[in-house]
C-alpha cells in the first residue's frame, strides 16, 4: 500500500496523508493561506512574473485577502508591464472544524501598458479541508463578471491543495524528509464557462533518501471546445544536502517534453538546477532555485531561470490492518 501511494497522483493519497492531531488544530484563527510563484526568465530577452496570496482567517467564520499578479517584459521599449490585484472574503458559517463549507465574494482591478484598466467581480462558494495544520484541500466553484463591455461571465470549478502558515499552523521541521514522504501539489481547473477546457498542473516527488527525491511535473490544459490541449511535462532527480532544515542545498537533473502551441508537435528539453529550500513549517517548503534549460533539435535555444515556489509535502502511512 505504502508504495503504490507514493507514485500515485497526488489526490489518491488522501487517505493516507500524516495529519496528526487534526481535533487539537480544529481552529483557523490566525492561521493564513499563502501562494507564492515568482520566475525571472532570461531566454532572447528577460520577463518577470509573479503571482502571491495571503489570506488569513481574522476569527473562526471569516476568511479575508489579497492576491496581487504582475508581469515586466524586456522584450520590446519601453517594457510592457501589467498587473493587478484580487480582493477575496469568505465566509464560514459553521465556524470551527477541519472540514467546512464556504462562500464569499471577489473583486479585481487588472491594468497594462497601452490599454485601459479593468475591473471584475463575482462570487464563490467552496469546500475547505485542512488535511494538516499546514495543508488543506479546498473545493471552489466560481462565478466571475468582467467589467470590460462585451466580455462574457465565467464559471469554473477549482481543486487545489493550499499551503497554511502561521498561528497553530507553524510547527518546525526537527529533521529533514526521508522515505515516505512526498512534496505533492495539484491545481486543477475545469473552466464550464463561456468555453469548456480543463487544466491540470501538478508535482509528484517521493523521497528515496534523505538526500536523494525523484519526481515528475506535468502541465496540462486540454480545450473541449476545439477537441486539442497542450501539455508540459518533465522528468527530474534531486539530491540534497541535509544539513539543516533551515536551509537545505540541493542540485538535480531534469528531462522534459512540451506542446508547440496547440498543434501535434512537440519539442524537448534538457537541463540543471540548483538551488536552496527551507521548511518554513511542516508540510510547507520554499524553493529558490536557479535553472539552466537547452530545447532540442533546430536553432539552439537555452533558457535561464530564477524561481520562488512554495511546495506542500505529505508522508505516506500503511493502512491498518484489516
Amino acid at each position: 500500500m505504502q508504495s503504490r501511494l507514493l507514485v500515485s497522483l497526488p489526490l489518491f493519497a488522501l487517505g493516507a496523508l500524516a495529519g496528526t492531531s487534526l481535533a487539537q488544530d480544529s481552529s483557523a484563527v490566525g492561521k493564513a493561506r499563502v501562494a507564492l510563484d515568482i520566475a525571472y526568465v532570461k531566454p532572447v530577452y528577460s520577463t518577470f512574473t509573479g503571482t502571491a496570496a495571503v489570506m488569513p482567517f481574522v476569527n473562526e467564520h471569516w476568511q479575508v485577502g489579497v492576491s496581487p499578479t504582475w508581469e515586466v517584459d524586456g522584450g520590446i521599449r519601453p517594457y510592457f508591464l501589467a498587473g493587478g490585484a484580487d480582493a477575496v472574503v469568505n465566509y464560514f458559517p459553521l465556524g470551527a472544524g477541519p472540514s467546512r463549507p464556504y462562500f464569499g465574494a471577489f473583486a479585481s482591478q487588472r491594468g497594462a501598458s497601452y490599454a485601459p484598466g479593468s475591473g471584475a467581480y463575482g462570487f464563490q462558494a467552496g469546500w475547505l479541508r485542512f488535511l494538516s495544520p499546514s495543508i488543506a484541500l479546498r473545493s471552489e466553484l466560481r462565478f466571475r463578471h468582467d467589467g470590460t463591455p462585451g466580455s462574457p461571465s465565467s464559471t469554473d470549478f477549482l481543486l487545489t491543495f493550499d499551503p497554511y502558515l502561521f498561528g497553530r499552523a507553524d510547527r518546525s521541521l526537527t529533521k529533514p524528509p526521508s522515505f515516505g514522504v512526498f512534496d505533492a501539489t495539484m491545481v486543477a481547473d475545469y473552466a464550464m464557462r463561456p468555453r469548456h477546457a480543463l487544466t491540470i498542473n501538478s508535482t509528484v516527488a517521493p523521497f528515496v533518501t534523505r538526500w536523494l527525491q525523484a519526481g515528475a511535473t506535468a502541465n496540462m490544459q486540454f480545450a473541449f471546445y476545439r477537441s486539442s490541449g497542450t501539455h508540459a511535462l518533465e522528468l527530474f532527480g534531486r539530491g540534497y544536502l541535509p544539513i539543516d532544515t533551515r536551509a537545505v542545498p540541493f542540485a538535480d537533473a531534469f528531462v522534459g517534453n512540451e506542446s508547440i502551441g496547440f498543434s501535434p508537435e512537440t519539442r524537448g528539453s534538457h537541463g540543471v538546477r540548483t538551488g536552496v529550500r527551507t521548511y518554513l513549517t511542516r508540510g510547507v517548503a520554499l524553493d529558490v532555485a536557479l535553472q539552466w534549460r537547452r530545447y532540442d533539435g533546430g536553432p539552439t535555444l537555452r533558457e535561464r531561470t530564477v524561481r520562488a515556489t512554495l511546495t506542500t509535502q505529505f508522508r505516506a502511512r500503511r493502512a491498518p490492518a484489516r
